[in-house]
């Protein structure tokens, strides 16, 4: 069997580049690393908006096709390379798991970014940057809400009624798959699947965050993330580091 040349376009800490490695991990694929310091700006220079003009990572290229979105990318892999399987067998258990990559990228991916920004980015770039150089760096970015985030990053702490909502909403997450845990394993069910792949890095960025005690505080949760942590893919995944 001839393995693939993938090349992933990625950052380390970028929770949406996680999950795509987890799945690339899960799956034993070799992949080239196009490492992306999103605190240097790198997402923004030229080369990497010629493969995504949404300046966002990660971004796959396989065979020299571009597939972007790390819900999309992780179906893409499942699809051109299905052993092992991430999807479960039965429709309704691969509807379940749609339902929840689906959430997850409209609710816990926003929703971390508040604390993430004010415990990992505020700390490096407040005072190396001033107000008119992030403000024209900002502008550079083609969402308007991702560029007021960077911008009060450098300029001031975030409140505490925002990292407060954000906290909350992570707990609803929390609460959400504490409900499903009950009728299996795992977030679809039986199988082991995309959904839980798509769902480990936010788990592990509560915990990061100081909130572990959230996780403790419901058992199937909690019992859920040891045994991803206890998965090779994982470590493979949450702890790559650039070379």
């Amino acid at each position: 069997m001839i393995l693939p040349m993938l090349e992933l376009w990625h950052a380390t800490h970028s929770t949406c580049s996680q999950k795509v490695r987890i799945c690339l991990a899960e799956k034993r694929l070799p992949w080239k690393s196009h490492f992306v310091d999103l605190r240097r700006f790198q997402h923004l220079e030229p080369e990497f908006l010629a493969l995504n003009p949404a300046a966002l990572v990660p971004v796959l290229k396989d065979g020299g096709q571009v597939i972007r979105e790390s819900l999309v990318i992780n179906e893409y892999l499942d699809d051109a390379y299905p052993e092992p399987r991430l999807r479960p067998r039965g429709a309704l258990e691969r509807a379940r798991m749609r339902e929840w990559t689906l959430y997850i990228a409209e609710e816990p991916t926003w929703a971390v970014k508040v604390p993430s920004f004010q415990k990992n980015i505020r700390p490096e770039l407040a005072g190396k940057y001033g107000d008119a150089e992030i403000e024209a760096i900002a502008a550079r970015m083609p969402n308007r809400e991702t560029a007021a985030r960077w911008v009060k990053a450098v300029k001031q702490d975030f409140s505490e009624r925002e990292i407060s909502a954000s906290m909350d909403r992570l707990a609803r997450t929390l609460d959400r798959m504490e409900r499903a845990l009950a009728d299996g394993p795992w977030l679809a069910g039986e199988e082991y699947s995309l959904a839980d792949v798509d769902m480990a890095p936010f788990v592990h960025r509560i915990a990061a965050l100081g909130a572990q005690a959230m996780i403790d505080a419901r058992p199937a949760a909690a019992d859920w993330y040891a045994r991803m942590r206890g998965r090779d893919a994982f470590h493979a995944a949450m702890d790559w580091r650039p070379s």
